[in-house]
């Protein structure tokens, strides 16, 4: 348990709740695993996909391609899995960067990732940015305003926990957020807590499938089948698994890094749908 000089005692609280009710969750970086009391649950991110109507078959899409653009359809399913593996590598590098540039910022140097380590400046406080991402991370830190209170980065959460059964998911699962915040108000913007993922992807939004009309399955067929679809769902169950043990959330984003500049797009709760499917 660690506490921030000068936060409001809600967010304090928060975090002293958060950390309690799910530390019986274990996580495994080998198959990214979530277990627990010995029992597998399914990922957040693995839910949301369940939505997609068609999934992508690789190598029949391989074997199209190279009939279009030449080459084997060994020769793309390689590049298109050297390519995804370039963006989950930095994807990660970035997330762990934000999480210790979050903690810095609250006066917590002790928390900075060993990865992230020989970034870090102590004499001037700095936590260097060696890619664009991360220059748009820093620029991110640097604009949020004075009334959003940090209370976790990167924490599990499992689902099962609401004092009210029914209001239960049927199935359990798990999963690890980015940014939690305290938002107090004093900016004109609504008090309470903010969960916020960060997305390093080059697109969101999918213009083919929009055009054509592609959308997910029921109940998310007024949803796009596209990565912007899929963030809102997981943003919503992490907001559920946290309003489950009584942190309510008033407000869900994304936090999109681009080569140094960032966008930041509320997405819109769909809790109470999942609750009726899952």
């Amino acid at each position: 348990m660690f506490s921030i000089a000068g936060e409001p005692s809600v967010a304090a609280e928060a975090r002293k709740q958060i950390l309690t009710a799910f530390q019986d969750l274990e996580f495994y970086a080998d198959g990214h695993r979530y277990v627990l009391n010995g029992k597998a649950l399914p990922s957040v991110s693995n839910i949301a996909h369940r939505y997609v109507r068609v999934p992508f078959d690789e190598r029949r899409q391989a074997v199209r391609y190279a009939e279009r653009h030449g080459e084997t359809p060994e020769h793309w399913i390689r590049q298109w899995q050297q390519n995804a593996f370039r963006a989950k590598t930095l994807g990660t590098k970035t997330h762990a960067y934000g999480e210790s540039l979050g903690y810095l910022r609250a006066g917590l140097p002790d928390r900075i990732c060993p990865s992230i380590m020989p970034q870090y400046m102590p004499e001037y406080s700095f936590l260097a940015p060696l890619h664009p991402k991360e220059e748009a991370l820093l620029k991110f830190m640097d604009e949020m305003p004075s009334a959003m209170h940090l209370v976790l980065n990167e924490a599990m959460v499992y689902s099962g926990k609401n004092p009210c059964m029914e209001r239960n998911l049927k199935e359990q699962i798990a999963g690890t957020f980015d940014m939690l915040y305290y938002q107090d108000g004093t900016d004109g913007q609504p008090q309470g807590f903010v969960i916020l993922d960060y997305k390093t992807n080059a697109n969101l939004r999918n213009e083919y499938n929009r055009k054509f009309g592609r959308v997910l399955r029921e109940p998310f067929c007024d949803m796009t089948e596209e990565d912007l679809s899929f963030y809102t769902i997981q943003l919503s169950l992490y907001a559920l698994m946290l309003q489950d043990i009584g942190i309510p959330i008033v407000s869900r984003r994304i936090v999109w890094l681009r080569d140094g500049e960032y966008e930041i797009i509320p997405v819109k709760d769909v809790s109470e749908t999942l609750r009726s499917v899952l």
